[in-house]
């Protein structure tokens, strides 16, 4: 596919990035990485491009890097959120830099009629503030967790180095009230609305090269514009210099505001049983972004649906699911409406006493997952607010974890 930001890079398909070694799942973490082992040709060095299926409206985003890419001439990493239409749906950077930059830039990118942090968010320019290690720096400090709350008031980003994260930010409900103060905060109000500026975003992991930051900014730096006489003649030859160019996730959540209108869903990838396999499907040729997609299991034809005692729990709606093919339990609220139930493998359902017995069908799995999740409707409008402290907070629920993310968008 195409780089939308025009970079000397080739983002190559699952079959491709696994037989070369670019996209690795093991032990619960997954990496990806750009090529550092061979002279590019063609459009640029290999490398992935992962966009979610899922569109969000309003949310907190954490995610828990081992590693994210190292600092090199040339490279454009991003973690990043974007809409449709760009930019009038807007663009929210969470982790970004090029070239040797140490600290990263989180950046917001608009239609026109928006000002934070004092400066316009008009289109590629955008209005930035820098905070936060990135690159070697934050590798050096052995990971960590970046975070992001979207209401419609305003847009937070807090950084954590590894070990020093609140205990609650991976947690069933965090409470980013109760967190130190944020990084950097993009108001609201008078200035921005946000909520007009930001909506539908999908979920970006890239690492691109050159292009319309990294290349620009080439002649402007003293030690890469010695390198080479462009970016793309240093990025071509010099594979070596990419080592460090992959992420390291150990987890992504995203969480949705606690409403009563529909129950959260919590969605955990326990220990599976064998390595866990992801695989890629190449976009059309009018596609311009990547999803990664789980692989679709053998279907069992044997299920069970089963009542369970007086004593089964009554929590809130919960998936327990192995993504390589194992079993899923889910449990229901004895309050909740069971209006569909959706089956594609080995599957037990317990359902507590009162609740209605749905007739299972089966389906793929990428089609299953969100039924039990969140892509139903619910935006910033089943959200309310609690009182804590005199003051007023969002309690999040999960909504996502990494592998339900790591999508590619058709």
């Amino acid at each position: 596919m195409d780089d939308p930001t025009h970079g000397y890079v080739n983002y190559i398909d699952q079959p491709t990035a696994s037989s070369k070694g670019l996209l690795e799942v093991s032990n619960r973490t997954v990496t990806l990485r750009a090529d550092s082992t061979n002279v590019a040709s063609g459009r640029g060095r290999d490398s992935l491009r992962l966009t979610s299926k899922a569109k969000y409206n309003h949310g907190l985003i954490v995610i828990n890097l081992a590693h994210v890419p190292g600092n090199a001439c040339g490279l454009w990493p991003a973690f990043w959120t974007t809409g449709p239409n760009w930019p009038s749906s807007g663009e929210i950077d969470i982790i970004e830099g090029v070239n040797l930059q140490p600290a990263n830039q989180m950046t917001m990118h608009t239609s026109e009629g928006c000002s934070l942090a004092g400066s316009s968010c008009l289109s590629f320019k955008g209005c930035s503030v820098e905070g936060g290690p990135f690159g070697d720096r934050f590798n050096l400090n052995g990971g960590g967790t970046y975070a992001m709350e979207w209401t419609n008031n305003a847009i937070k980003i807090w950084s954590f180095p590894a070990g020093q994260e609140p205990k609650d930010i991976l947690g069933d409900s965090p409470d980013p009230s109760k967190w130190a103060n944020p990084i950097s905060t993009f108001q609201g109000g008078s200035n921005c609305d946000i909520d007009s500026h930001f909506k539908d975003q999908q979920i970006v992991f890239d690492s691109t090269f050159c292009g319309d930051w990294a290349g620009r900014e080439w002649t402007k730096d003293n030690v890469c514009s010695v390198k080479a006489p462009t970016c793309e003649e240093y990025v071509k030859n010099n594979p070596e210099a990419f080592t460090e160019a992959f992420w390291t996730i150990n987890a992504l959540k995203v969480y949705d505001s606690d409403g009563s209108s529909t129950p959260s869903a919590s969605v955990q990838q326990p220990e599976p049983s064998n390595p866990v396999s992801l695989s890629v499907q190449q976009p059309s040729a009018t596609d311009s972004s990547q999803r990664i997609q789980q692989p679709t299991p053998s279907i069992s034809p044997t299920t069970s649906i089963q009542q369970s005692s007086p004593t089964a729990p009554s929590n809130v709606p919960m998936v327990t699911s192995y993504i390589d093919g194992g079993p899923v339990t889910v449990t229901v609220d004895p309050g909740s409406k069971v209006t569909q139930l959706v089956i594609e493998e080995p599957v037990t359902v317990t359902l507590a006493p009162g609740v209605p017995l749905p007739q299972p069908k089966q389906v793929r799995r990428e089609e299953a997952l969100p039924q039990l999740g969140e892509d139903s409707g619910r935006t910033a409008n089943h959200s309310r607010s609690v009182e804590s402290r005199g003051q007023k907070r969002r309690s999040w629920r999960a909504r996502r974890h990494l592998a339900e993310h790591l999508r590619k968008h058709e």
